[in-house]
């Protein structure tokens, strides 16, 4: 690989890098690996990614070494803790190879390897909220650091359970929104747009929204808190999919009625809006995946014709 070649890489990787450890645009840092495999292909996708990976990596230890004797188990944990990003930037990279499914089973397969990073550090987290662990008295000084000095270990706790219960759809909405964002970036060079109007998933997946709910319910009623985060990653991953569905519709009912294509990514623009409203969410986290279950039912495009960029 050229020198010119590898200069977009290692911009890739360093934009990665800053966005990861930027806080508030944490969950887009592999925005500028999604560019380069919409823009340069498979091959110089994944050394993107691969690259990014690698900065990630050496970056968090290097944040690590500047701790004073960090003992080596410590050490060992902080980098699996590292895997999670690296996981979503396989499973980004997943969605992006595999051409022979529908999008949402490419998503669905990427989000595997991601939860897989994840685990590390889910496992960190879950027995920090026991009180256990190598990294628990860590975890608690940081969180007596930030103000909560009564029962810390409650809070750690709370924050564990909703990790796990959140993990499997905090994966599938990061690899499609860096995957989205990306390739709108380089879709608007060449003048054209992503529409979700095409976008459907099996009439089967209401059933994992179903048994979903039933075991909440269940883990409510019978108090079974072991099985609750199967319930609701369940629960979310179907709601998602609906509501992906849902903001597609919405786009193609609009789009009947005379709205201008360029009009449509407005609409996933609102719906984001929506959900950053206290009370307002409510709505747009029920009524928009309702909507797109709906379609399970109710055939709105039937005699309609449409063409979209999206994935399908």
């Amino acid at each position: 690989m050229s020198v010119r070649e590898a200069v977009p890489l290692l911009l890739a990787a360093v934009a990665g890098v800053l966005l990861f450890y930027s806080g508030v645009f944490a969950v887009l840092f592999a925005v500028p690996v999604q560019v380069i495999f919409t823009k340069d292909g498979p091959r110089k996708g994944i050394a993107a990614a691969g690259a990014t990976a690698v900065a990630i990596v050496v970056f968090h230890l290097s944040q690590v070494m500047r701790i004073d004797s960090v003992p080596s188990e410590t050490l060992r944990l902080l980098f699996l803790d590292s895997l999670m990003p690296v996981g979503l930037l396989i499973g980004l990279a997943v969605f992006n190879l595999d051409h022979r499914h529908p999008w949402w089973g490419r998503l669905i397969a990427g989000s595997v390897v991601g939860v897989l990073g994840a685990v590390p550090s889910l496992r960190i987290l879950a027995q920090a909220g026991e009180g256990t662990g190598p990294l628990s008295d860590q975890l608690t000084a940081m969180v007596e650091a930030l103000g909560m000095t009564e029962r810390p270990d409650a809070f750690i706790r709370m924050v564990r359970t909703v990790a796990l219960n959140t993990i499997g759809v905090g994966i599938v909405g990061a690899i499609a929104a860096n995957s989205w964002i990306g390739r709108s970036i380089v879709l608007r060079r060449y003048g054209l747009s992503q529409s979700l109007r095409p976008a459907r998933v099996p009439e089967r997946m209401v059933w994992v929204v179903i048994v979903g709910l039933a075991v909440v319910l269940a883990t409510w009623i019978g108090d079974v808190p072991l099985v609750a985060p199967v319930g609701w990653n369940a629960l979310l991953i179907g709601a998602f999919f609906f509501g992906v569905q849902g903001v597609g519709l919405i786009q193609h009912l609009l789009r009947r009625r005379g709205m201008a294509p360029q009009g449509e990514r407005w609409v996933a623009t609102g719906v984001l809006i929506l959900l950053l409203i206290p009370g307002v969410n409510v709505v747009a986290l029920i009524g928009v995946p309702l909507l797109g279950m709906s379609e399970v039912w109710v055939d709105y495009k039937r005699g309609d014709e449409y063409e979209g960029h999206s994935e399908h």
